[in-house]
Protein backbone atom coordinates (compact mmCIF):
# COMPACT_ATOMS: atom_id res chain seq x y z
CA UNK A 1 0.00 0.00 0.00
CA UNK A 2 1.34 3.80 -0.88
CA UNK A 3 2.69 5.07 1.96
CA UNK A 4 0.40 7.66 3.68
CA UNK A 5 1.09 11.58 5.15
CA UNK A 6 1.61 11.39 8.66
CA UNK A 7 -1.17 10.79 11.49
CA UNK A 8 -2.81 13.26 13.77
CA UNK A 9 -1.01 11.49 16.61
CA UNK A 10 2.29 11.89 14.51
CA UNK A 11 1.73 15.45 13.98
CA UNK A 12 0.90 16.57 17.62
CA UNK A 13 3.61 14.32 18.48
CA UNK A 14 5.99 16.81 16.64
CA UNK A 15 5.40 19.60 18.50
CA UNK A 16 6.50 18.31 21.77
CA UNK A 17 10.22 19.22 20.02
CA UNK A 18 12.22 21.21 22.12
CA UNK A 19 10.67 24.27 20.50
CA UNK A 20 10.82 27.83 22.33
CA UNK A 21 7.34 29.08 22.48
CA UNK A 22 6.87 31.99 24.97
CA UNK A 23 3.19 33.08 25.55
CA UNK A 24 1.83 36.20 27.57
CA UNK A 25 5.72 36.37 28.65
CA UNK A 26 5.99 33.08 29.69
CA UNK A 27 8.03 29.70 28.27
CA UNK A 28 5.37 26.99 27.48
CA UNK A 29 6.14 23.81 28.56
CA UNK A 30 4.07 21.43 25.67
CA UNK A 31 2.43 23.17 23.19
CA UNK A 32 -0.36 20.66 22.32
CA UNK A 33 -1.29 20.79 26.23
CA UNK A 34 -1.47 24.44 26.41
CA UNK A 35 -5.04 26.25 26.74
CA UNK A 36 -3.63 28.67 24.05
CA UNK A 37 -3.11 26.21 21.76
CA UNK A 38 -4.22 22.66 22.86
CA UNK A 39 -7.96 23.67 20.54
CA UNK A 40 -6.29 24.57 17.53
CA UNK A 41 -3.49 21.21 17.59
CA UNK A 42 -6.16 19.46 18.00
CA UNK A 43 -8.30 20.36 15.08
CA UNK A 44 -5.16 20.07 12.80
CA UNK A 45 -4.29 17.25 14.25
CA UNK A 46 -7.71 15.97 13.07
CA UNK A 47 -6.95 16.90 9.34
CA UNK A 48 -4.39 14.69 9.40
CA UNK A 49 -6.59 12.11 10.58
CA UNK A 50 -8.75 11.99 7.69
CA UNK A 51 -6.27 11.56 5.34
CA UNK A 52 -5.98 7.77 6.97
CA UNK A 53 -9.96 7.27 7.35
CA UNK A 54 -10.99 4.16 6.90
CA UNK A 55 -14.60 4.28 5.09
CA UNK A 56 -13.46 5.67 1.92
CA UNK A 57 -13.43 9.54 2.18
CA UNK A 58 -9.94 10.02 2.30
CA UNK A 59 -9.79 9.16 -1.63
CA UNK A 60 -10.91 12.24 -2.59
CA UNK A 61 -8.50 14.25 -0.47
CA UNK A 62 -5.33 12.57 -1.62
CA UNK A 63 -3.09 12.08 -5.00
CA UNK A 64 0.15 10.41 -5.91
CA UNK A 65 3.29 11.96 -4.78
CA UNK A 66 5.60 12.92 -7.43
CA UNK A 67 7.72 10.21 -7.02
CA UNK A 68 4.67 7.47 -7.19
CA UNK A 69 5.97 6.09 -3.63
CA UNK A 70 3.02 7.62 -1.37
CA UNK A 71 0.12 9.67 -1.77
CA UNK A 72 -0.54 13.17 -0.44
CA UNK A 73 -3.07 15.80 0.14
CA UNK A 74 -4.26 16.73 -3.81
CA UNK A 75 -3.60 20.69 -2.98
CA UNK A 76 0.25 19.33 -2.13
CA UNK A 77 0.27 17.67 -5.66
CA UNK A 78 1.65 19.74 -8.52
CA UNK A 79 -1.29 20.75 -11.13
CA UNK A 80 -0.75 19.51 -14.51
CA UNK A 81 -4.42 20.30 -15.79
CA UNK A 82 -7.47 22.25 -15.01
CA UNK A 83 -9.34 18.42 -13.68
CA UNK A 84 -6.20 18.80 -11.22
CA UNK A 85 -7.40 22.34 -9.94
CA UNK A 86 -10.69 20.84 -9.44
CA UNK A 87 -9.44 18.04 -7.42
CA UNK A 88 -7.77 20.13 -5.51
CA UNK A 89 -10.56 22.50 -5.13
CA UNK A 90 -13.05 19.40 -3.59
CA UNK A 91 -9.88 18.09 -0.78
CA UNK A 92 -9.19 22.13 0.50
CA UNK A 93 -12.98 22.24 0.57
CA UNK A 94 -13.58 19.25 2.27
CA UNK A 95 -10.71 20.08 5.50
CA UNK A 96 -11.67 23.54 5.30
CA UNK A 97 -15.69 22.31 6.01
CA UNK A 98 -14.19 20.09 8.78
CA UNK A 99 -12.74 23.74 10.39
CA UNK A 100 -15.94 25.94 9.01
CA UNK A 101 -12.76 28.16 7.53
CA UNK A 102 -11.96 29.51 10.40
CA UNK A 103 -8.09 28.15 10.70
CA UNK A 104 -6.20 30.54 8.39
CA UNK A 105 -2.92 28.20 8.46
CA UNK A 106 -4.19 24.43 7.63
CA UNK A 107 -1.82 22.01 6.53
CA UNK A 108 -2.08 22.29 2.84
CA UNK A 109 -1.87 26.30 3.29
CA UNK A 110 1.61 26.48 2.05
CA UNK A 111 1.61 24.05 -0.69
CA UNK A 112 0.94 27.11 -2.66
CA UNK A 113 4.13 27.73 -2.48
CA UNK A 114 6.29 24.64 -2.38
CA UNK A 115 4.49 23.31 -5.48
CA UNK A 116 4.45 26.58 -7.30
CA UNK A 117 8.28 26.65 -6.28
CA UNK A 118 8.71 22.92 -7.56
CA UNK A 119 7.28 23.41 -10.68
CA UNK A 120 9.70 26.05 -11.78
CA UNK A 121 12.72 24.68 -10.37
CA UNK A 122 14.90 25.95 -12.96
CA UNK A 123 14.34 29.20 -12.16
CA UNK A 124 16.21 28.86 -8.50
CA UNK A 125 19.31 28.15 -10.40
CA UNK A 126 22.20 26.88 -7.51
CA UNK A 127 18.93 26.18 -5.24
CA UNK A 128 16.70 24.25 -7.56
CA UNK A 129 17.72 20.35 -6.19
CA UNK A 130 16.84 21.92 -2.59
CA UNK A 131 13.78 22.96 -4.00
CA UNK A 132 12.80 19.60 -5.73
CA UNK A 133 13.70 17.88 -2.45
CA UNK A 134 11.74 20.52 -0.01
CA UNK A 135 8.70 19.21 -2.26
CA UNK A 136 9.47 15.90 -2.02
CA UNK A 137 9.57 15.85 1.78
CA UNK A 138 6.29 17.98 2.36
CA UNK A 139 4.62 15.97 0.21
CA UNK A 140 5.44 12.62 2.01
CA UNK A 141 4.48 14.42 5.25
CA UNK A 142 1.66 16.82 4.36
CA UNK A 143 4.62 19.56 6.45
CA UNK A 144 2.44 22.15 8.45
CA UNK A 145 3.61 25.36 7.34
CA UNK A 146 3.81 28.88 8.81
CA UNK A 147 4.61 31.52 6.60
CA UNK A 148 7.01 34.17 7.66
CA UNK A 149 7.44 36.78 5.53
CA UNK A 150 6.78 40.32 6.58
CA UNK A 151 9.41 42.22 8.57
CA UNK A 152 8.62 44.07 12.10
CA UNK A 153 6.69 47.32 11.56
CA UNK A 154 10.11 49.54 12.41
CA UNK A 155 11.85 52.17 10.49
CA UNK A 156 9.46 51.92 7.00
CA UNK A 157 11.12 55.05 5.51
CA UNK A 158 14.40 53.26 5.27
CA UNK A 159 15.29 50.53 2.91
CA UNK A 160 14.97 46.85 4.32
CA UNK A 161 18.78 46.52 3.85
CA UNK A 162 19.16 49.48 6.28
CA UNK A 163 17.44 48.07 9.18
CA UNK A 164 19.97 45.47 9.67
CA UNK A 165 19.36 45.47 13.89
CA UNK A 166 15.73 44.45 13.40
CA UNK A 167 14.80 42.97 9.89
CA UNK A 168 16.46 39.21 9.14
CA UNK A 169 19.73 38.36 7.49
CA UNK A 170 22.55 36.84 6.71
CA UNK A 171 25.57 37.45 9.47
CA UNK A 172 27.65 34.82 7.74
CA UNK A 173 28.06 32.02 5.98
CA UNK A 174 29.73 28.60 6.83
CA UNK A 175 30.70 25.47 5.40
CA UNK A 176 27.00 23.99 7.20
CA UNK A 177 24.80 26.94 6.06
CA UNK A 178 23.49 30.76 6.50
CA UNK A 179 23.64 31.63 10.04
CA UNK A 180 20.79 34.74 10.05
CA UNK A 181 19.46 36.99 12.90
CA UNK A 182 16.82 39.61 13.11
CA UNK A 183 12.64 38.98 13.34
CA UNK A 184 9.93 38.70 11.32
CA UNK A 185 6.19 39.84 12.24
CA UNK A 186 2.49 38.45 12.38
CA UNK A 187 3.56 35.35 11.86
CA UNK A 188 0.46 33.19 12.05
CA UNK A 189 0.41 29.65 13.51
CA UNK A 190 4.04 29.58 13.91
CA UNK A 191 3.61 28.21 17.55
CA UNK A 192 1.46 24.61 16.31
CA UNK A 193 3.76 24.61 13.02
CA UNK A 194 6.20 22.73 11.86
CA UNK A 195 7.87 24.62 9.67
CA UNK A 196 8.51 27.82 8.36
CA UNK A 197 9.06 29.02 5.18
CA UNK A 198 10.68 32.17 5.91
CA UNK A 199 11.14 34.84 2.80
CA UNK A 200 11.10 38.19 2.47
CA UNK A 201 8.00 40.55 1.50
CA UNK A 202 7.15 43.95 1.73
CA UNK A 203 10.52 46.95 0.31
CA UNK A 204 12.59 45.82 -2.62
CA UNK A 205 15.72 44.25 -0.83
CA UNK A 206 19.04 45.06 -3.39
CA UNK A 207 21.60 43.29 -0.87
CA UNK A 208 22.13 39.34 -1.33
CA UNK A 209 22.34 39.31 2.84
CA UNK A 210 18.94 40.15 3.21
CA UNK A 211 17.67 38.28 0.51
CA UNK A 212 16.62 35.10 1.88
CA UNK A 213 13.97 31.89 1.68
CA UNK A 214 14.16 29.03 3.63
CA UNK A 215 12.06 26.15 5.00
CA UNK A 216 13.31 26.18 8.84
CA UNK A 217 12.21 23.92 11.43
CA UNK A 218 10.07 25.32 14.34
CA UNK A 219 12.94 23.71 16.99
CA UNK A 220 15.65 25.22 15.50
CA UNK A 221 17.91 26.25 17.86
CA UNK A 222 18.31 29.88 18.86
CA UNK A 223 14.89 30.55 17.16
CA UNK A 224 12.21 31.88 19.52
CA UNK A 225 8.12 32.36 18.98
CA UNK A 226 6.11 35.11 21.23
CA UNK A 227 2.85 35.10 21.19
CA UNK A 228 0.35 37.00 22.91
CA UNK A 229 -3.36 35.93 24.33
CA UNK A 230 -6.82 37.13 23.15
CA UNK A 231 -8.86 36.37 26.26
CA UNK A 232 -12.26 33.87 25.69
CA UNK A 233 -14.16 31.53 27.83
CA UNK A 234 -14.28 27.86 27.79
CA UNK A 235 -17.86 28.08 26.29
CA UNK A 236 -16.58 30.39 23.48
CA UNK A 237 -17.13 27.44 20.60
CA UNK A 238 -15.11 29.21 18.09
CA UNK A 239 -12.40 30.56 20.05
CA UNK A 240 -11.84 27.35 22.21
CA UNK A 241 -11.25 25.59 18.87
CA UNK A 242 -9.47 27.70 16.26
CA UNK A 243 -7.60 30.46 18.19
CA UNK A 244 -4.16 31.13 16.15
CA UNK A 245 -1.81 33.57 17.62
CA UNK A 246 0.20 35.80 14.95
CA UNK A 247 3.66 35.33 16.50
CA UNK A 248 6.81 37.14 16.25
CA UNK A 249 9.74 35.39 15.48
CA UNK A 250 13.04 35.90 16.11
CA UNK A 251 16.10 34.63 15.08
CA UNK A 252 19.42 34.67 17.46
CA UNK A 253 21.88 33.55 15.03
CA UNK A 254 20.02 31.08 13.74
CA UNK A 255 21.98 28.70 11.41
CA UNK A 256 19.81 27.73 8.68
CA UNK A 257 21.68 24.56 6.70
CA UNK A 258 22.29 24.93 2.84
CA UNK A 259 20.02 21.75 2.02
CA UNK A 260 16.92 24.43 3.27
CA UNK A 261 18.26 27.19 1.55
CA UNK A 262 15.55 27.75 -1.63
CA UNK A 263 16.74 31.67 -2.63
CA UNK A 264 19.89 33.52 -1.64
CA UNK A 265 20.33 36.90 -3.62
CA UNK A 266 18.17 39.70 -4.29
CA UNK A 267 17.79 39.56 -8.38
CA UNK A 268 15.90 36.45 -7.20
CA UNK A 269 13.85 37.32 -4.63
CA UNK A 270 12.90 40.54 -6.52
CA UNK A 271 11.31 38.76 -9.57
CA UNK A 272 10.33 35.97 -7.26
CA UNK A 273 7.92 38.35 -5.37
CA UNK A 274 6.98 39.99 -8.83
CA UNK A 275 4.94 36.37 -9.53
CA UNK A 276 7.91 34.53 -11.63
CA UNK A 277 6.51 31.24 -10.12
CA UNK A 278 3.08 32.07 -9.39
CA UNK A 279 2.74 31.32 -6.22
CA UNK A 280 0.23 34.39 -5.50
CA UNK A 281 -2.33 32.67 -7.70
CA UNK A 282 -2.42 29.23 -5.83
CA UNK A 283 -2.75 31.19 -3.15
CA UNK A 284 -5.93 33.01 -3.78
CA UNK A 285 -7.07 29.30 -4.70
CA UNK A 286 -6.71 27.97 -1.64
CA UNK A 287 -7.72 31.69 0.75
CA UNK A 288 -11.00 31.58 -1.46
CA UNK A 289 -12.02 28.39 -0.79
CA UNK A 290 -11.55 28.53 2.76
CA UNK A 291 -13.37 31.48 2.94
CA UNK A 292 -16.50 30.38 1.10
CA UNK A 293 -16.47 27.70 3.96
CA UNK A 294 -16.39 30.32 6.07
CA UNK A 295 -18.87 32.18 4.75
CA UNK A 296 -21.09 29.29 4.76
CA UNK A 297 -20.88 28.52 8.29
CA UNK A 298 -21.93 32.06 9.33
CA UNK A 299 -24.78 32.32 6.74
CA UNK A 300 -26.21 28.85 7.97
CA UNK A 301 -26.04 30.22 11.52
CA UNK A 302 -27.37 33.90 10.68
CA UNK A 303 -30.53 32.53 8.87
CA UNK A 304 -30.99 30.18 11.78
CA UNK A 305 -30.46 33.40 14.08
CA UNK A 306 -33.11 35.68 12.48
CA UNK A 307 -35.43 32.72 13.30
CA UNK A 308 -35.09 32.55 16.55
CA UNK A 309 -35.13 36.47 16.72
CA UNK A 310 -38.91 35.81 14.69
CA UNK A 311 -37.38 39.03 12.23
CA UNK A 312 -36.71 36.65 9.27
CA UNK A 313 -40.30 38.34 7.58
CA UNK A 314 -38.22 41.77 7.54
CA UNK A 315 -37.60 42.66 4.06
CA UNK A 316 -34.26 44.34 5.57
CA UNK A 317 -33.32 41.42 7.39
CA UNK A 318 -34.19 39.13 4.17
CA UNK A 319 -31.73 41.71 2.12
CA UNK A 320 -28.93 41.28 4.53
CA UNK A 321 -28.81 37.89 4.50
CA UNK A 322 -29.04 37.58 0.39
CA UNK A 323 -26.11 39.91 0.66
CA UNK A 324 -23.94 37.47 2.60
CA UNK A 325 -24.80 34.42 0.65
CA UNK A 326 -24.34 36.31 -2.51
CA UNK A 327 -20.56 37.25 -1.18
CA UNK A 328 -20.30 33.30 -0.34
CA UNK A 329 -21.17 32.92 -4.46
CA UNK A 330 -18.95 35.59 -5.51
CA UNK A 331 -15.89 33.90 -3.26
CA UNK A 332 -16.67 30.64 -4.77
CA UNK A 333 -17.40 32.45 -8.13
CA UNK A 334 -14.15 33.74 -8.49
CA UNK A 335 -11.92 30.87 -7.12
CA UNK A 336 -13.70 28.31 -10.37
CA UNK A 337 -13.59 31.30 -12.79
CA UNK A 338 -9.04 30.93 -11.51
CA UNK A 339 -9.72 27.05 -12.92
CA UNK A 340 -11.25 28.48 -16.25
CA UNK A 341 -9.13 30.70 -16.60
CA UNK A 342 -6.06 27.98 -15.71
CA UNK A 343 -2.50 28.79 -18.02
CA UNK A 344 0.33 26.71 -18.01
CA UNK A 345 3.11 28.05 -15.81
CA UNK A 346 6.56 26.21 -15.86
CA UNK A 347 5.74 22.42 -14.86
CA UNK A 348 1.91 22.88 -13.89
CA UNK A 349 -0.87 25.06 -14.84
CA UNK A 350 -1.58 28.19 -12.22
CA UNK A 351 -5.28 29.30 -11.49
CA UNK A 352 -6.26 32.47 -13.23
CA UNK A 353 -4.36 35.12 -12.60
CA UNK A 354 -7.27 37.92 -13.31
CA UNK A 355 -9.87 36.19 -10.89
CA UNK A 356 -6.87 35.72 -8.13
CA UNK A 357 -6.60 39.48 -8.36
CA UNK A 358 -9.77 40.59 -8.15
CA UNK A 359 -10.59 37.96 -5.17
CA UNK A 360 -7.93 39.32 -3.21
CA UNK A 361 -8.72 43.28 -3.84
CA UNK A 362 -13.05 42.68 -3.21
CA UNK A 363 -12.29 39.96 0.28
CA UNK A 364 -11.35 42.50 2.53
CA UNK A 365 -13.75 45.49 2.24
CA UNK A 366 -16.62 42.61 1.70
CA UNK A 367 -15.77 40.48 4.70
CA UNK A 368 -15.92 43.75 6.96
CA UNK A 369 -19.26 44.77 5.44
CA UNK A 370 -20.87 41.22 6.31
CA UNK A 371 -19.55 42.04 9.69
CA UNK A 372 -21.27 45.22 10.37
CA UNK A 373 -24.54 44.39 8.62
CA UNK A 374 -24.68 41.17 10.96
CA UNK A 375 -24.29 43.65 13.97
CA UNK A 376 -27.06 45.26 12.15
CA UNK A 377 -29.74 42.81 11.66
CA UNK A 378 -29.00 40.90 15.59
CA UNK A 379 -28.51 44.14 17.02
CA UNK A 380 -29.91 43.12 20.42
CA UNK A 381 -30.08 39.78 20.03
CA UNK A 382 -25.90 39.33 20.67
CA UNK A 383 -25.96 41.49 24.18
CA UNK A 384 -29.09 39.44 24.91
CA UNK A 385 -26.97 36.41 26.48
CA UNK A 386 -26.82 36.31 30.55
CA UNK A 387 -25.96 32.77 31.32
CA UNK A 388 -23.44 30.46 29.61
CA UNK A 389 -25.23 27.73 27.74
CA UNK A 390 -23.74 25.03 30.24
CA UNK A 391 -25.27 26.43 33.17
CA UNK A 392 -28.77 25.93 32.08
CA UNK A 393 -30.40 22.96 33.93
CA UNK A 394 -29.06 24.46 37.20
CA UNK A 395 -31.52 23.96 40.13
CA UNK A 396 -30.99 27.79 40.02
CA UNK A 397 -31.79 28.33 36.48
CA UNK A 398 -34.45 26.23 36.62
CA UNK A 399 -37.14 29.12 35.93
CA UNK A 400 -35.23 31.23 33.44
CA UNK A 401 -35.01 28.88 30.59
CA UNK A 402 -38.59 30.13 29.51
CA UNK A 403 -37.75 33.63 29.30
CA UNK A 404 -34.62 32.60 26.99
CA UNK A 405 -36.33 30.82 24.39
CA UNK A 406 -37.02 32.30 20.97
CA UNK A 407 -39.55 31.90 18.28
CA UNK A 408 -39.83 28.88 15.29
CA UNK A 409 -39.71 26.58 18.35
CA UNK A 410 -35.74 27.37 19.62
CA UNK A 411 -35.70 26.73 23.24
CA UNK A 412 -33.11 28.35 25.67
CA UNK A 413 -30.57 25.81 24.86
CA UNK A 414 -30.45 26.40 21.05
CA UNK A 415 -30.51 30.02 21.14
CA UNK A 416 -27.80 30.02 23.59
CA UNK A 417 -26.28 27.95 21.26
CA UNK A 418 -26.68 29.83 18.01
CA UNK A 419 -26.15 33.98 18.97
CA UNK A 420 -23.83 32.41 20.77
CA UNK A 421 -21.30 31.19 18.30
CA UNK A 422 -22.28 34.32 16.23
CA UNK A 423 -20.92 36.47 19.10
CA UNK A 424 -18.12 34.93 18.80
CA UNK A 425 -17.86 34.89 15.18
CA UNK A 426 -18.42 38.57 14.96
CA UNK A 427 -18.68 40.34 18.11
CA UNK A 428 -15.36 38.52 20.94
CA UNK A 429 -11.70 39.55 20.53
CA UNK A 430 -11.65 36.47 18.29
CA UNK A 431 -14.45 37.76 16.01
CA UNK A 432 -12.30 41.20 15.94
CA UNK A 433 -9.29 38.81 15.12
CA UNK A 434 -10.81 37.68 12.08
CA UNK A 435 -11.86 40.17 10.80
CA UNK A 436 -8.44 42.18 11.14
CA UNK A 437 -7.42 38.62 9.73
CA UNK A 438 -9.42 39.19 6.41
CA UNK A 439 -8.52 42.68 5.82
CA UNK A 440 -5.16 42.28 6.18
CA UNK A 441 -4.72 39.03 4.16
CA UNK A 442 -2.92 40.43 1.14
CA UNK A 443 -1.27 43.63 2.91
CA UNK A 444 -2.24 47.19 2.15
CA UNK A 445 -5.85 46.67 0.57
CA UNK A 446 -4.78 49.97 -1.60
CA UNK A 447 -1.80 47.80 -2.90
CA UNK A 448 -3.75 45.03 -4.15
CA UNK A 449 -5.75 48.05 -5.99
CA UNK A 450 -2.61 49.28 -7.51
CA UNK A 451 -1.53 45.67 -8.89
CA UNK A 452 -5.00 45.34 -9.79
CA UNK A 453 -4.28 47.99 -12.73
CA UNK A 454 -0.81 47.59 -12.92
CA UNK A 455 -1.80 44.26 -14.54
CA UNK A 456 -4.22 45.55 -16.82
CA UNK A 457 -1.54 47.78 -18.09
CA UNK A 458 1.04 45.02 -18.45
CA UNK A 459 -0.90 42.63 -20.35
CA UNK A 460 -2.59 45.20 -22.91
CA UNK A 461 -6.31 45.02 -21.00
CA UNK A 462 -5.84 48.55 -21.27
CA UNK A 463 -4.50 49.72 -24.55
CA UNK A 464 -7.45 47.37 -25.77
CA UNK A 465 -10.60 48.76 -23.92
CA UNK A 466 -8.86 52.60 -25.52
CA UNK A 467 -8.73 51.30 -28.76
CA UNK A 468 -12.38 50.25 -29.14
CA UNK A 469 -13.52 53.83 -27.75
CA UNK A 470 -12.26 55.00 -31.43
CA UNK A 471 -13.14 51.50 -33.06
CA UNK A 472 -10.10 49.87 -33.50
CA UNK A 473 -9.92 46.35 -33.41
CA UNK A 474 -6.89 46.25 -31.81
CA UNK A 475 -5.75 43.26 -29.96
CA UNK A 476 -3.54 43.62 -27.02
CA UNK A 477 -0.17 43.01 -27.52
CA UNK A 478 0.19 40.57 -24.99
CA UNK A 479 -1.37 38.28 -22.81
CA UNK A 480 -1.89 37.46 -18.81
CA UNK A 481 0.78 34.97 -18.05
CA UNK A 482 2.17 33.61 -14.94
CA UNK A 483 4.70 36.05 -14.75
CA UNK A 484 3.05 39.00 -14.32
CA UNK A 485 1.29 38.03 -11.23
CA UNK A 486 1.32 41.71 -8.50
CA UNK A 487 1.38 41.01 -5.45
Amino acid sequence: MATRPQTGSDYLASLDDGRVVIHDGERVARVAEHPAFSGTASAIASLYDSLHAEDGTADALLAPTADGTGVTHRFWAVPQSADDLRGQREAIRAWQRQTNGWLGRTPEFMACVITSMAAHAPFFGRFEGNVRAALARDQRDVTHYAQALVNPPVDRELPPDEVGDVFLHVVRETDAGLVVRGAKAVVTGAATAQRLLVSHFGGEVQTDGFAIAASVPVATSGLRIFTRGTPFRADQPLASRFQEHDALVVFDDVLIAWDDVLIHDAETMLAYNRGAVGWNARLAFQAATRLEAKLEHVAGLAVRAVEIMGTEERRGTQAALGELIAFRHTVAGLRDAMIEQAVPSGDSVLPGIDSAMAFSALAPDAYSRMRVSLETVLSSALAHLPVPQGALGSDELAGLEPLLRGSNGADARERLEVVGELWDAIGTGFGARHELYERSYWGQPERTHVGVLGLARATGRIAEWQARRHGSDAAPTTHPTADRIRA
